[in-house]
């Protein structure tokens, strides 16, 4: 499990773009670039004191591939994904994994309670010219995170 740190500036990281994904559909980049450069802080120490950093790498690199699929059929938006790579920086790759398919279940569940509360926004969806409806998908990362810290802290441990 990644050290208590990096777990509640991960959740900060998350409310904050969660807040923001709630106020303005989108998630802003220096919220992303400040995550970054926290994240690269933390392996560089990791790395000084003779920690395995390779799981923390992994962990960004598996949240930037698997949700840039699903940005890529636009399911997601890219701060969305960018926000999955900082968490996986910070968290490392199990922690990350879980996480996505944690969030692609609790965003299901936010998305069709945005749907009934007229929370979502009509988005074209690439040149096919498809209507579809946006949601706030760091909502349900949101809760995800959540989800799994509760399962790694009550089973895990």
């Amino acid at each position: 499990m990644p050290d208590i740190i990096s777990v509640i500036i991960a959740l900060v990281l998350v409310i904050v773009a969660a807040v923001h994904d709630l106020r303005e559909f989108r998630i802003p980049n220096r919220l992303i670039v400040a995550g970054i450069v926290v994240g690269v802080s933390v392996i560089v120490i990791r790395a000084f004191t003779g920690e395995y950093i390779g799981n923390y790498i992994l962990g960004t690199l598996a949240g930037l591939a698997g949700m840039t699929f699903l940005y890529i059929i636009r399911a997601v938006g890219a701060g969305d994904v960018k926000l999955l790579a900082v968490i996986g920086m910070l968290t490392g790759l199990e922690f990350v994994l879980q996480l996505m398919v944690v969030s692609l279940i609790t965003g299901i569940f936010t998305g069709i309670v945005e749907l009934f509360l007229k929370k979502t926004r009509e988005v074209s969806m690439g040149s096919s010219g498809i209507k579809a409806h946006g949601f706030h998908y760091a909502v349900g990362v949101l809760t995800g995170y959540v989800v799994v810290l509760v399962y790694r802290c009550v089973v895990v441990l």
